[in-house]
């Protein structure tokens, strides 16, 4: 338990350290005029409250809200953002917020995220007054069956097809296909201002996912600390030999729902070589000292949520996450050497016999740093933290193996 309060307790400090600045080429827009500079990239919900500028890297920065400034926006990301004045959700009002804009042309689509993290997506015609697009989900009860079934009102779809009346192309079961996503519905309202000749003044290119794929190899050091109130317990354990490894990881990301979080997933095989001693062991006037070997291989699978600033060619990230690991190889032995009396004895057997457990899961944590040489090629270095279950399935005997490893590899 303290083990892994430490860990979070890490995790949280390194990420709120990362927590910083982000200026990237934009503009602004005030009072009509467009501002060069550079603008501060942030998560999304802050996005949509606040906007920091300033015109060099070393000038002073200038916060606004979307009452100050008209729109903003990121030039290599092809970001854009617009003031407008919101409904509120229980539509008793208006509220001013910066609007990321996913399309705008003849009909435009905007969205923004909420304090409860929900995407909020919104269509103007002409430049209109913005009408949020939703729906409803709700239970229904069957009069025959006495059976509760779900029903999605997919309104939004019906606001649309108002919209689109127009456009032949739009017809009902293509109107009955768009789903409320990002990309579901740029498409649909490209669609439609292409159907009648509308210009589009800006468009935000579709998020994918992507995977990237680094070769890694890591060193650890490895630590074998039992408990409980079996034979074993009593003994002293170091680790032995190089504690090289490596494999292969994978890092998922969807930028439509995050630039800085991702999946980490990787395959990796970890070699732990630990030797015991147990002395003076006492039992009727016989005593026995014990030298115990465990060498076990293991296929590890590691999968953790990754905090990344993706800002220049050198970014930090934080990992956190949780590992199975299962036992490929292992040689387990128990050799004793016993005396009593003027006689002695030594005998040589399998440990663990009956209680060795195969596979195990643990935490595990790590930060570091990547340099990015190009676009898609970083060479990258982590240390990283695991505590695991260990290898004994007996509440009697726990065997927990804690590592720290550093880890380096490279993309492409």
């Amino acid at each position: 338990m303290k083990t892994t309060s430490l860990l979070l307790l890490l995790i949280l400090v390194a990420s709120s350290a990362f927590a910083q600045q982000d200026f990237r080429p934009g503009y602004i827009v005030r009072s009509g005029d467009t501002l060069q500079g550079y603008v501060d990239y942030r998560g999304a919900i802050r996005s949509s409250k606040i906007a920091s500028f300033k015109t060099s890297p070393d000038a002073n920065v200038y916060t606004y809200s979307p009452d100050e400034i008209q729109a903003y926006g990121f030039i290599n990301e092809k970001k854009a953002y617009e003031s407008w004045l919101v409904p509120t959700p229980e539509r008793t009002g208006f509220e001013r917020f910066f609007l990321h804009t996913l399309i705008k042309g003849k009909a435009s689509i905007y969205t923004m995220r909420d304090e409860r993290d929900r995407d909020r997506f919104y269509f103007s015609k002409n430049n209109g007054e913005l009408v949020e697009l939703g729906q409803t989900s709700y239970t229904r009860k069957d009069p025959t069956s006495g059976k509760r079934y779900k029903v999605l009102d997919q309104a939004f779809q019906g606001v649309l097809g108002s919209a689109f009346m127009e456009c032949p192309t739009m017809t009902e079961k293509r109107l009955s296909s768009v789903q409320l996503k990002a990309n579901s519905l740029l498409k649909i309202t490209e669609e439609y201002n292409d159907c009648i000749g509308a210009d589009i003044h800006h468009i935000q290119p579709p998020s994918k996912i992507q995977v990237t794929m680094m070769p890694v190899i890591s060193y650890s050091v490895s630590s074998l600390k039992p408990t409980g109130y079996h034979l074993y317990v009593d003994g002293t354990y170091e680790s032995t030999g190089l504690g090289i490894g490596g494999g292969l990881a994978f890092n998922v990301r969807n930028p439509a729902l995050s630039e800085k979080l991702s999946l980490q997933l990787e395959l990796l095989y970890a070699p732990y070589r630990f030797k015991g001693e147990i002395d003076n062991v006492s039992y009727f006037g016989r005593t026995t000292d014990y030298d115990l070997t465990f060498d076990l291989d293991y296929l590890k699978l590691p999968a953790q949520l990754r905090y990344t600033l993706p800002n220049g060619k050198i970014r930090p990230f934080v990992n956190l996450g949780v590992s199975y690991s299962q036992v490929i190889r292992s040689k387990r032995v128990e050799k004793s050497h016993s005396t009593f009396h003027s006689s002695s004895s030594v005998q040589e057997r399998e440990a663990l016999v009956g209680i060795f457990r195969k596979g195990n899961f643990g935490l595990l944590g790590g930060v570091g740093v990547s340099y990015h040489v190009s676009e898609h090629k970083a060479l990258f270095v982590e240390t990283r933290y695991e505590t695991a279950e260990g290898f004994s399935h007996l509440r009697e005997l726990r065997l927990p193996i804690h590592s720290l490893s550093v880890m380096t590899g490279f993309t492409f």
